[in-house]
């Protein structure tokens, strides 16, 4: 399975103004622009988690850090279903691989010997262009006692004019309606409702309110609920449901971890401000 998706991704082309997107499960993505820059977002592909926190992963690894030979590595926080210590290594064996994050993960990279040539910091309202990807950090609220991430981002990636954000971890915040503004194409937004996270109705508001074409709900399933925390909101199902009765009238997207999705512009995405 491992050497299947990497051997889909790199068969599979991309069209101008589109992108290739495969979930990796939680909330990470691997992504092919039309120039073929492969790029992950997120990616938990170890099982740190057990080997620090004894939370076994239940979802495959379904791509083999030492051969994902990524382009790009985005990263929105530190904690390590995000920035995957366990694989860090293997991607950087991979001497073309850049890591874009901010600045507390960007300290993390070059302190395990990475070159500070291939670490790209970025803050919030700051935007870099990697290869043939802009990228700009956005606001994110991810206090976890114990795990603060003062310098959590969201990450809007604009790929040829196509839009894509991811939320990475954050709770319900005024300010992140402004995301709104910017229009994204795709929106890939939390769920899970613990561990300073939104739940499944705060999420669906936000996509509600950001307008976007494709909704792709994350950050559930990669172990068992029980290691989720109480309260936590897991089914994707509750998001989709509240989303509708909202008046969301973007395809919201649960794909299979490892399937392939491909992402259009929106004509003209609706946004909704209150």
């Amino acid at each position: 399975m491992m050497s299947t998706l990497r051997n889909e991704i790199d068969a599979t082309a991309v069209s101008e103004g589109t992108v290739a997107l495969w979930w990796l499960g939680q909330a990470g993505y691997a992504l092919k622009t039309p120039a073929g820059t492969v790029a992950l977002i997120d990616p938990y592909l170890s099982n740190i988690v057990e080997e620090l926190y004894g939370q076994p992963r239940i979802v495959p690894q379904i791509l083999d850090p030492a051969t994902a030979h990524p382009d790009i590595v985005f990263t929105t926080h530190w904690h390590e279903d995000h920035f995957d210590i366990g694989s860090i290594a293997a991607f950087a064996a991979y001497t073309p691989t850049l890591f874009v994050g901010p600045s507390s993960v960007a300290a993390r990279i070059t302190g395990r010997g990475i070159a500070a040539e291939r670490v790209i910091a970025v803050g919030r309202g700051q935007t870099v262009e990697v290869r043939d990807i802009k990228v700009t950090g956005l606001f994110a609220r991810h206090e976890v006692a114990g795990f603060l991430a003062e310098d959590a981002l969201g990450l809007l990636l604009d790929i040829g004019g196509l839009r894509i954000y991811h939320s990475g971890d954050t709770e319900y915040d005024a300010r992140l309606h402004s995301v709104a503004e910017l229009r994204p194409d795709a929106a890939m937004i939390c769920m899970n409702g613990s561990g300073g996270c939104m739940n499944a109705h705060e999420a669906a508001l936000l996509a509600w309110q950001l307008g976007s074409r494709l909704v792709y709900p994350n950050h559930f399933g990669m172990w068992a609920p029980q290691h989720y925390g109480p309260g936590a909101t897991l089914d994707p199902a509750v998001f989709k449901q509240t989303y509708q009765r909202l008046g969301g009238t973007g395809a919201v997207r649960v794909p299979g971890v490892g399937a392939l999705e491909k992402l259009e512009p929106a004509a003209s995405p609706a946004v909704h401000a209150n």
